[in-house]
């Protein structure tokens, strides 16, 4: 895996994206984890996307014009951007 990024939201939580950098998608875990154990982090969505050889990515929880829930961001292995809205991830 190449690339962690965190969604934040109020009160700790948010979610935490991981690339799966050979499988050109993201897979999406709550940040704050169970209520048994806050360590714990369950698969939650994977995302498939159209990024090649993820080199990097970047999200934000805050409204940007076209983009009221946020904004999610990976690049390509060829430095090619891909913006997704955060809403769209789901």
């Amino acid at each position: 895996h190449e690339g962690i990024s965190i969604y934040k939201q109020g009160n700790g939580k948010g979610y935490i994206l991981v690339s799966d950098q050979q499988a050109h998608r993201f897979q999406i875990f709550p940040r704050e984890g169970t209520a048994s154990s806050p360590h714990e982090h369950p698969l939650l969505r994977i995302v498939n996307t159209s990024t090649v050889e993820s080199d990097g990515s970047d999200v934000t929880s805050v409204a940007l014009p076209g983009f009221p829930q946020g904004m999610f961001v990976a690049m390509s292995d060829d430095k090619t951007f891909q913006f997704y809205r955060w809403e769209d991830l789901w």
